[in-house]
């Protein structure tokens, strides 16, 4: 089921990200094993809060910034207006093309997605990526079952772990972080 934001979601995500959760966003950015040339696609971008420093680091690649909500990607489209190599994509299911990015990454996003539609938008998600991509995610640990799920799938379609960690970010909890590469 779509879930679209309301007025007051939309302002207190721009307050937190304001006043507060910068360094959150900007933290995972820069934690993506980036060269500067990658094509990435963020899924489920919201209002663009990770993709606006991952736009930066992009000085020769391109990023795209995919979300379901169109009230959340106007919000993208605004945060990210003076970047000229950024796309945007309004999907429900996302069509991707194969193999055609270097980097997938998933902030707070897959926990939130049923299971059953997990089961078809990681085989998507893996399948847009090229032979060595990288998918990176951060989800809340409290997810147990959710993220047994999405990293049994990561697995099964031919995603490698490299790393997990689990950080605690102020006022989000304690989180995982996964980095897969394919094969």
């Amino acid at each position: 089921m779509k879930h679209e934001p309301t007025r007051l979601e939309i302002f207190l995500t721009k307050l937190a990200f304001l006043f507060y959760d910068k360094s959150v966003y900007r933290a995972f950015a820069n934690s993506l094993p980036l060269k500067g040339s990658d094509r990435v696609l963020d899924f489920g971008c919201g209002m663009g809060t990770v993709a606006h420093y991952t736009a930066k680091m992009l000085s020769k690649g391109h990023l795209t910034c995919l979300d379901i909500s169109e009230p959340w990607l106007n919000e993208c489209r605004k945060n990210l207006r003076g970047y000229s190599n950024v796309t945007f994509v309004q999907t429900e299911f996302p069509a991707l093309e194969n193999e055609s990015f270097d980097l997938v990454y998933c902030h707070f996003v897959l926990h939130d997605i049923a299971e059953g539609e997990l089961g078809k938008i990681i085989p998507a998600l893996v399948e847009s990526l090229k032979p060595g991509g990288v998918l990176v995610f951060r989800e809340p640990l409290k997810e147990t079952e959710k993220i047994s799920l999405i990293k049994s799938l990561m697995e099964q379609n031919r995603l490698f772990s490299k790393d997990c960690r689990i950080t605690d970010i102020p006022m989000m909890g304690n989180t995982l972080e996964c980095i897969y590469i394919k094969q």
